[in-house]
Formats: C-alpha cells, structure tokens, sequence
C-alpha cells in the first residue's frame, strides 16, 4: 500500500496533506460508549462520528465508507459487535484506515491496544488515526510519540479500573442508605422515588399474587400445587410480566408454567417483609420498603422450608452419604425436548448401619403440569453406566482404534493450544523488550536535559507499571501452558485405561470429557450417544458418530 505523508498536530486540529496521485483511503470509523442510560450520552457517539467525519473532510486522501459503533460496552475487552463487524470489514478489504476520535474510544486495554496498533494494523495494512490525540500512523511519529502512546493507553486502562472502582463505592453507599440498587424490582413491586432515593413501591396490579403464594405455601400446598393454581388462573411468569407487563396471558398466546425455584425464590426473599440485603448491618436490619406480607406469615414458610430441609439431611441420610461427582454432567440430554436432564438423588438404608446413594436423570419437564409435562422417563446411572460401556466396547473393537492413536490426536490438539499461548508470550516478550529499550532512551533524554526531572519521574512510573503488568502476564501464560501439558498426560492415563478395559472399570468425568460429545435419551433405557473425539486419522473418515442401545 502506498503510504501518505501526514502530519497531524498534537491538538489533532491543524493538518497538512500531502496526497499521493491515485491512493485514497477507504476509511471505518470507530465509537464506543460505556454507558448508555439516558439521550445526552447516547448522543456523545454521534459527537465522535462527527469529530471523525469533519477530520476525513479536511484531510483530503480518505473517503468515509461505513461506521461501526458499541453502545454501552467497556473497552477494557475487545468483544464488541461493533468492533467485530469492523475487522471483518477490514479482512475483506471493504476498508483500509480506522478512524477514532481517541485512543480510549478504541480500547482501555493497553497491552492489547498496543498489539493492534503496532503489529495487526501494520500487518493488514491498515492506516490507524486517533484524531484528538494527534496520532497518525502514516506519520514518521518517532520514538517520542511512540513513547507517549503507550503512556497514553497506560493511563486510559488505569481510568477504566479507577472509574469501576469509583462506580462500586458509589453503589455501596447508595446501598448503605436504603436506596434499591437493582435491576428489576422483585415480583410484585415497581420501582418509585422518595426525596432522592430510588425505592421499592408495591405494584398493585401482583401484590396480590405474592400474598397468595405466601398463603398457599403456609397452609400447606407444595410448590407443584402453587404452580397448578396459577396456571390456573393463566398468570404469567415473572420474566414474561416484565417484558410485556401483563399479569395474565391473552387467551390467543401460550402459557407458560412458573418453575418450582421462581416460586422458591419468592418464598425466600426477604424483600417481601421489607428488607434489602446489604453492606451492612444498617441496610440489612432496618426496613427500606413497604412489606406485602407480614413477617409472621414469612418466618412460617421459612420455618416449613427448614423443617423439609431436616428431613433430607437428616432422616435421608443425606449428609451422612455425601453426594459424588456427577460425571455425566452437560452432557446427557431429552431426546423429546432438548433440555439437559438433571440428576436427582436418594439414599436408602440396607441393613442396620449400611446406606446406599442413588442417582436417577430426569427432565425438568417432566414435573410440569398438564400439556406441558415432558414424556421422557430419564435413566438411572446404573443402566446409563452400563449401556456407555457396552457401547465403548463394541465402538473400539470395531473401529479398530488404538490407544496410540487417540493419544497422538489428543497431543496434537494440546499443541495447537499451546502454539497460541507461546504466540501470545512472545508478544509478551516483545513488548518487555520495546519498553524496557524505551526506558533506557527515556533516561538518556532526561541525562541529556531534553526532560525535567518531574516528567521524567512521571514516564518512568508509567512504565514500571506496564512492564510489572506484562511479566504477571507472561506467568500466567507459562501456567496454562503447564496445565495443557498435565492435562495432555491425564487424558492420555484415562485413555490407556479405557484400552484396557474390563467388567468392573469405573467411568469418570474426564474421560466422559475426552470421548462423548452428547448422549440422548429416549424412553425405556433406550440412549444415543454421540462421540467427542475425532476419527479422521483413526479408522473410518466419518464424522460424528452416534451408537444407538
């Protein structure tokens, strides 16, 4: 690509052009926002576009093509949308310069800023220009503005993290003197003011659907009955109500049923009789609101959820037989819904002393009420345990795989991991190594006279900052580096022994992980299981294998 001399001025308001016969630059530009509650702010993104705009107009060799905005996004990360649509405009050559109005509206990340603008950029190409920071990088900026930008991105990352710590302090003290602090308000208030306290205020149209809970539950009703009632009368959930605030359900819309651990969640929240859970003992004890209930009516329903939870940790055994690692976990599925299956467990007495755990997947669904109750019966572990090592059994002699094989995918996918997290620590390196010469032309310039002693101090500290950073960095790297290796040779143990198989092998949770992607279930122990591990190399060519039982 042609380069164009520019030269812009630290204000980023005075520009000379040179332009180049026939180049021209196709140009993107970038704003992003933090914050996005109310117009004023909204409108800070059109005053950077325009910024932009006005900067391309007078600059003569750049025609505008397209902008990409974030609204209400951090920069201390680069997952975007905006941010993600530009560089892929960028990979398919739709632009070739990125326009900000400054360096904190690109990112807050300053190593990661940094590896964008000295080495994607130049990499693709792409001209990069920051205009109220005066920096272009088609200019012979030197090792002075190289200097200052990365200062410059230093302190717009240490900004991000003060101001995010500033935002957490002011939330506590809102917090500590009553105010409601949250998102939504909880089922069955709406949100008011009182002086310039945001405040919770009974919401008159489910008030009286949280009393009926309360009442139900108090008198006796289970869960599954509070929810039948209120499937019933066609009430919707509480997702549902604050997204179209209707209390019931039109008749031509379909219901549905409120789940067991929203109706728990209400039973247990402490709001409802008037309290907020906060920082301290003030915001904890005293009342910040209208209660809808009483707190005799409460303290009942807590004392009938204690009196359940005695019974399963007690008169079940429960705690005496502690539960062991589900080793199915994600992975094992309703056929009929989709939904994962969820384990349940109960523990028997055999003999006088000896007590016996046992597991069963079920639906979630399947405990709805009417219509929406799924059909699946789930499957105990026993016969899940049994029919995936039949299975496993039948699948590696047939396919003829060798414990060498799966060993050799298994490491090579470890080292595809790894070359990433190498790529990564040398970028590391590099930047030690770039600040570490930075400091010692900083030092000559200050030896020299070309900067005051309090300049000097400043810079110095900036750096000493970035570069403690960087080598926290480079540890981290080298310990998920030293993980992948440990795992690599676990995998490899689990792998081994599965070869090796016998009757009364026990599966774990690695290597379920390493071989099985999925497993559905159908009705009467009938299960389909889809294997994780690639067989490309190893016997057939296939893709995902399912075996059926």
């Amino acid at each position: 690509m042609a380069g164009i001399p520019k030269k812009v001025s630290d204000a980023g308001s005075s520009v000379q052009t040179s332009i180049a016969a026939g180049s021209l630059w196709m140009a993107g530009i970038y704003a992003r926002l933090s914050v996005d509650s109310d117009d004023q702010k909204n409108e800070s993104i059109d005053t950077q576009i325009e910024i932009a705009k006005e900067y391309i107009r007078r600059a003569g060799d750049i025609e505008y093509v397209d902008r990409y905005t974030d609204l209400g996004r951090s920069g201390t990360d680069f997952e975007r949308e905006g941010f993600a649509r530009m560089m892929e405009d960028v990979r398919q050559k739709k632009i070739n310069c990125i326009v900000v109005k400054d360096l904190s509206r690109f990112g807050r990340d300053h190593i990661e800023t940094g590896n964008y603008i000295e080495k994607i950029f130049p990499f693709l190409n792409v001209r990069f220009i920051a205009v109220t920071d005066g920096y272009d990088s088609e200019c012979s900026a030197g090792d002075d503005m190289q200097l200052t930008m990365n200062l410059k991105n230093i302190v717009n990352e240490l900004y991000a993290k003060d101001i995010a710590q500033r935002v957490k302090l002011a939330r506590r003290a809102e917090q500590e003197r009553g105010s409601y602090i949250g998102g939504a308000p909880p089922y069955g208030y709406c949100l008011g003011k009182i002086g310039d306290r945001k405040v919770l205020l009974p919401d008159g149209d489910t008030r009286d659907i949280v009393v009926r809970i309360f009442e139900m539950y108090a008198e006796g009703s289970t869960r599954r009955e509070i929810a039948a009632e209120l499937y019933q009368r066609k009430i919707q959930r509480p997702s549902v109500y604050y997204a179209t605030k209707e209390v019931c359900c039109p008749e031509d819309r379909s219901l549905q049923q409120w789940s067991y651990d929203t109706i728990k969640g209400i039973l247990t929240n402490q709001v409802y009789i008037g309290m907020l859970q906060g920082h301290g003992d003030r915001a904890a004890m005293e009342r910040t609101h209208e209660p809808l209930i009483s707190e005799d009516l409460f303290y009942k329903v807590s004392r009938r959820f204690e009196r359940q939870s005695r019974y399963s940790n007690s008169k079940g055994f429960s705690k005496r037989v502690p539960l062991c690692e589900d080793i199915f976990k994600d992975k094992i599925y309703c056929s009929g819904c989709g939904r994962r299956l969820i384990r349940h467990s109960s523990v028997k007495l055999l003999g006088s002393k000896e007590r016996v755990r046992n597991y069963h997947y079920a639906c979630p669904d399947r405990e709805k009420i009417e219509s929406c109750a799924c059909k699946c019966q789930g499957i105990s572990l026993r016969a899940l345990e049994g029919i995936l090592k039949s299975v496993l059994e039948k699948e590696f002699a047939f396919s003829k795989m060798r414990a060498k094989d799966l060993c050799r995918e298994n490491a090579r996918e470890a080292e595809q991991k790894k070359a990433i997290i190498r790529a990564q620590k040398n970028r590391c390196t590099q930047r030690q190594e770039s600040l570490a010469l930075e400091a010692s032309k900083l030092y000559l310039r200050y030896r020299g006279g070309g900067l005051s002693r309090e300049v000097f101090l400043e810079k110095k500290q900036g750096m000493a900052e970035a570069l403690e950073m960087l080598k926290k960095q480079e540890l981290d790297l080298v310990e998920q580096e030293r993980s992948i290796d440990q795992e690599v040779e676990k995998v490899g143990r689990f792998i081994r022994k599965l070869m090796k198989w016998k009757d009364d092998a026990k599966l774990d949770r690695q290597l379920i992980g390493c071989l099985v992607k999925k497993i559905d279930v159908y009705s009467r122990h009938h299960v389909e299981i889809i294997f994780d591990y690639r067989k490309d190399d190893l016997y057939d060519g296939r893709g995902v294998h399912g075996s059926t039982v």
